[in-house]
């Protein structure tokens, strides 16, 4: 079975593919917009007999500056499209077995835009992508 760190570090490396924008699989206290985390959310073990199976949700953050109204949202919305260079979906399905880490990943959902005000870096605008896996 795949370590919450193995599945981190693998769609980590799947966003990588995204041009200009700093990666981290695990949160960042003073992240650098723009800026992508990953987050472990909900685990359900034991789906399968003998430990055959757990479903795990990750969380993926992404945050902009929101220095400019426009070029702020341009950036998220390109984000948050489904396919394309800069498309979170696409990169994270890019590899849905993160190097033969997990049977299988899919990304759910996205959450609108929210702002959130970092200490040290100002304001700067959130989405969240939800990511289903099969570990």
């Amino acid at each position: 079975m795949a370590t919450i760190a193995q599945i981190r570090e693998g769609i980590a490396t799947n966003l990588a593919t995204i041009a200009d924008v700093q990666v981290s699989a695990y949160m960042l206290a003073q992240p650098t917009p723009p800026a992508i985390h990953v987050l472990p959310g909900e685990i359900s073990y034991d789906r399968a007999s003998a430990r055959g199976l757990d479903e795990v949700t990750m969380l993926v953050q992404a945050f902009v500056a929101f220095t400019s109204d426009i070029g702020a949202q341009k950036r998220l919305d390109t984000m948050l499209a489904p396919s394309g260079a800069g498309s979170v979906k696409a990169a994270i399905e890019s590899d849905p077995t993160l190097g033969g880490t997990v049977s299988d990943l899919h990304v759910r959902s996205a959450s609108g835009y929210r702002s959130l005000l970092v200490e040290g870096r100002g304001l700067v605008l959130v989405v969240e992508w939800t990511v289903y896996i099969m570990a």
